[in-house]
């Protein structure tokens, strides 16, 4: 996959997730980036069915970084262990971006907002001994946090000042299906992340809903595709994370049922699981027991299509 986006005449920015092994190569000899910006790659990354192990697809990103010249710039979290160590694969100018307090983009001071229900986030950005305020309307998570901090980062490159940077952001909205939070239906609250999932994403997503204050948390869990033979130990976990933090867990699809079981095994109780292979079947037991109050955390790989529950819930 690569997206083409173009915001100045002088600037091309390709975004592309590492699927398959030696595209990145092939699409650097056609492209050379200046400036390489590596988000994440997590103990069991995306699309690692596709590679001999996680070695292998940390390998692959490293390609980005290799191929920048002295003059150039990678950009890389630190917070994430396997991406800061491609350090070592580049000659480039480095710039951290993270929560960590030796990064050169520092995220800080974190919160979730709320009034009489939560709508937003909020943080600073700093950089240099200045910082500036962050405010996000309509979505939630670190991971919106850290997708500013690497666009910070790369603004800094090109000589923007933080001010600057804060005040592009100012209209800043998510994609859909990326920690959006909506309004749903009889009272209740959506945290829709049904665009895609990998085990880190699906941990992220678990731990906003467990910061969040609520009458009840459903979590509606779907599998987690091309992770290969990682897939049973990564739903395991992912079900033994549910069942501290979501008061219902409906799972959808074969994989999920062993988010189910892992979640029952951690004492999550067995009448507060709930088990479909169907997508419709999963939202129709959900609109049956959502209450005024509720907090739903939706999130699935996007071949599971859970962004159809995430339609019937929103309050129109």
């Amino acid at each position: 996959r690569l997206v083409f986006k173009m915001k100045y005449p002088e600037i091309l920015i390709l975004e592309y997730a590492a699927d398959r092994p030696g595209d990145l190569k092939y699409l650097l000899n056609i492209a050379r980036p200046k400036i390489g910006v590596i988000t994440a790659v997590g103990d069991i990354p995306a699309h690692v069915e596709f590679y001999s192990g996680p070695e292998s697809v940390i390998r692959e990103k490293a390609r980005l970084v290799e191929q920048l010249s002295a003059l150039g710039f990678a950009v890389l979290n630190i917070d994430d262990k396997a991406v800061a160590g491609l350090k070592e694969y580049t000659r480039a100018h480095l710039m951290t971006f993270g929560f960590d307090r030796s990064a050169d983009v520092r995220i800080s001071n974190f919160e979730i907002q709320f009034d009489s229900k939560p709508f937003g986030i909020s943080f600073k950005i700093e950089y240099k001994g200045s910082f500036v305020p962050i405010r996000i309307n309509g979505v939630l998570g670190r991971s919106q946090a850290y997708s500013i901090a690497a666009a910070a980062s790369v603004g800094l490159i090109f000589g923007l000042n933080l001010v600057k940077i804060a005040e592009a952001f100012a209209d800043f909205k998510s994609l859909p299906g990326r920690m959006n939070l909506i309004d749903g239906i009889k009272g209740s609250y959506v945290i829709d992340d049904s665009y895609n999932a990998s085990p880190l994403s699906m941990h992220a997503a678990l731990e906003t809903l467990k910061e969040i204050k609520a009458t009840r948390k459903i979590a509606v869990l779907g599998d987690m595709l091309e992770i290969g033979k990682y897939s049973i130990e990564a739903h395991e976990t992912i079900g033994d994370l549910a069942a501290g933090i979501a008061d219902i867990l409906i799972t959808v699809g074969p994989r999920a049922k062993f988010i189910a079981e892992s979640a029952k095994v951690a004492g999550l109780s067995e009448e507060k699981i709930f088990i479909f292979d169907k997508v419709e079947l999963a939202g129709k037991k959900l609109q049956d027991l959502i209450k005024k109050g509720d907090l739903m955390l939706i999130k699935a790989s996007r071949a599971m299509q859970l962004d159809k529950i995430v339609e019937e819930l929103k309050a129109f």
